[in-house]
């Protein structure tokens, strides 16, 4: 898919309300980086470190917990982003936000779609990430590569999906933010 492609479907889609989510429920945001590469865009992703309190060693987009200061949640997601892999935040442009999930963690998370110009060096913080996956944005996008279980936890039971992808599994929020960007610019 190209980059004229995904824009195109993005200003088709109508707008998505927010879900109720709880008052206590910490905002935070994350950026869905996307990037042009010689064969179609690609899809900007991370391994979290595995020492961090919240969802060590899982695959996951930047971003994180929404500070006070903080004028926006696009601005959260761009600090953060910064803070983890050195992305500039002026070399992000937003394309898309998409409808807030709430976390089993308890975090009400917005993902922002956004396309980074040019070929930055990503500078890992490896306080906060291990890795760096440029994975093609029409490989995680395709459905068929999406995998949907539904567990029980903590009494409750939750529709978890799963993406693989030369063996890195891609699951949780990351997986589901995924799979609702897929659906929502399917033809």
């Amino acid at each position: 898919m190209t980059l004229d492609e995904l824009e195109t479907r993005i200003n088709l889609l109508p707008p998505q309300a927010d879900p109720y989510l709880p008052d206590h429920a910490y905002p935070a945001a994350v950026l869905v980086p996307l990037l042009q590469a010689e064969r179609g865009l690609e899809l900007v992703l991370t391994r979290r470190s595995r020492h961090l309190r919240q969802h060590p060693g899982q695959v996951s987009f930047p971003g994180g917990r929404a500070d006070s200061t903080d004028p926006s949640l696009w601005h959260t997601a761009l600090r953060e982003s910064f803070e983890e892999i050195g992305l500039a935040p002026e070399r992000c442009r937003q394309l898309a936000r998409l409808r807030a999930q709430h976390t089993i963690s308890g975090f009400a998370l917005t993902p922002f779609v956004g396309v980074i110009d040019g070929q930055p060096e990503f500078v890992l913080n490896p306080a906060e990430v291990e890795e760096l996956y440029r994975v093609p944005l029409d490989y995680v996008l395709d459905l068929r590569h999406h995998h949907q279980f539904t567990l029980r936890r903590k009494g409750r039971w939750h529709r978890v999906v799963f993406i693989r992808w030369h063996g890195v599994w891609i699951w949780g929020i990351t997986a589901a933010v995924i799979h609702q960007f897929a659906r929502q610019i399917a033809r």
